[in-house]
């Protein structure tokens, strides 16, 4: 067995890395060596682990159960490693982290950097997109996402919940007034975000809580996009506050209907349900989370 324990580790960094030569660069290998490994353990277990491509690989049934129990194993090594050792600069490894990207230019990317600069020798993976990434399909350690959870069986955790301001520019309201009632807000042309529903939900100075519909004929899958066309005077829109602070100051958005107080956007982090937590991503989530 304990002949098998280098095996299993090489697979699991094949697993994580996607393919056979990034793996042995990883771990300072030649490519043969990482399918010799590899291949010993599909031997062992009478199946195969990994499905081979020119281009790339993925793990079959039996291969994702391995890799699951592969990093319970890894990261039980690693705590206890940390355990008798200084724990700190000296940490090390890799770390996948799939964020929304919504969460850029945020206080996360100032947490990203305290990270960074504190522990240097963590080799840290961040991929941004607007889609629901597989935290396990895509070998994920962490991922942050936005919004109500699904009961997925994933450890959770909030971490933040993120305010939206409602903004225009100036131009659009050239030679009339700006809004002053919610009718006239539904009336005017919302820049949507693709894959949200189409209506925001407010609460008035009064504590009354309402839902507007978003008219218009816009949709976005970038909050970039969505801010840069309400500067140009296409509509109005909500998106997160720190994306519009900047032209909030300098007078090229404004705030409107300032008495509305639009509801929050809940941030969470899930990261898959394993025995032993990876030590990294339990670091990683405690300075995220300060």
């Amino acid at each position: 067995m304990i002949n098998r324990l280098k095996s299993l580790a090489v697979f699991t960094e094949t697993v994580r890395e996607g393919s056979f030569r990034a793996a042995a660069r990883k771990l300072n290998l030649t490519p043969s060596a990482v399918s010799y490994h590899v291949r010993v353990l599909e031997e062992t277990v009478g199946a195969p682990l990994l499905y081979r491509s020119t281009r790339s690989l993925s793990t079959t049934d039996v291969g994702e159960t391995l890799y699951r129990s592969a990093l319970d194993m890894l990261n039980s090594a690693q705590s206890g490693l940390n355990a008798v050792s200084e724990f700190g600069t000296h940490l090390s490894g890799k770390l996948r982290v799939a964020l929304i990207s919504a969460l850029s230019r945020s206080y996360v990317s100032e947490r990203i950097t305290e990270f960074v600069k504190t522990y240097p020798n963590v080799d840290l993976h961040l991929h941004y997109d607007n889609r629901e990434n597989d935290l396990i399909g895509e070998h994920f350690d962490l991922v942050l996402r936005i919004g109500n959870l699904k009961d997925s069986g994933f450890k959770c955790r909030l971490l933040w919940d993120m305010p939206r301001v409602l903004i225009a520019s100036p131009r659009l309201f050239e030679g009339t007034d700006t809004v002053t009632s919610t009718e006239e807000l539904a009336k005017l042309c919302w820049i949507r975000f693709e894959g949200m529903e189409p209506k925001r939900h407010f609460t008035d100075n009064g504590g009354r809580q309402f839902v507007l519909p978003q008219s218009g004929n816009i949709t976005v899958n970038s909050i970039e996009a969505m801010v840069d066309l309400t500067i140009l005077g296409v509509g109005v829109s909500s998106p997160p506050t720190h994306f519009a602070e900047e032209y909030l100051r300098n007078g090229k958005l404004i705030h409107i209907m300032p008495d509305l107080s639009m509801h929050t956007l809940p941030v969470y982090a899930i990261w898959p349900s394993t025995k032993i937590q990876n030590p990294i991503t339990r670091l990683f989530l405690d300075h995220i989370a300060q």
